[in-house]
């Protein structure tokens, strides 16, 4: 065998117990059992910052979503998953977080761990100002469409 071949085996063997092995620190993984409170601390301050969460309801359902991974009740793997599909499906949006709050109930639901997930108030996006103007808007294509009704025609005269 010459020196090439027996050089290009290792590598080969290299490279496939490389595969076997689990990376340890690699992308959002984290492992919960070894977590001290701070770190949990940590964890929660920095998926707030990834899904720029910005109103206080938000930073509560993160925080719960945490709690629930401290406590066993959920995979630290559901977490990572859900956060990963918004940053890949989704990367030029400013609020992450909303697909992150839908595919990790929609995971959930999926290992029949939907009741784990805490329950989220989407009014929080609704203000009283949209609400007028939907109300408004909906109100003119009625009147639009009524007055299409009785729009003369040549032919009606």
């Amino acid at each position: 065998m010459t020196n090439i071949a027996r050089y290009s085996l290792l590598l080969i063997a290299c490279f496939g117990i490389s595969l076997t092995m689990p990376m340890a620190g690699y992308g959002d993984d984290f492992l919960p059992e070894s977590f001290t409170n701070a770190q949990f601390i940590e964890y929660e301050r920095k998926l707030n910052a990834l899904l720029k969460t910005r109103a206080n309801e938000e930073k509560k359902f993160v925080n719960q979503i945490v709690m629930q991974v401290k406590l066993g009740k959920i995979p630290s793997r559901l977490v990572s998953t859900s956060y990963q599909w918004g940053r890949t499906k989704r990367p030029n949006t400013n609020y992450p977080f909303i697909y992150f709050e839908k595919v990790i109930r929609i995971q959930a639901k999926a290992m029949k761990l939907g009741k784990e997930i805490p329950p989220f108030d989407y009014s929080i996006y609704k203000s009283d100002g949209q609400s007028k103007a939907g109300s408004e808007s909906a109100a003119s294509q009625d009147a639009t469409t009524k007055r299409s009704l009785f729009k003369l025609r040549p032919g009606n005269r």
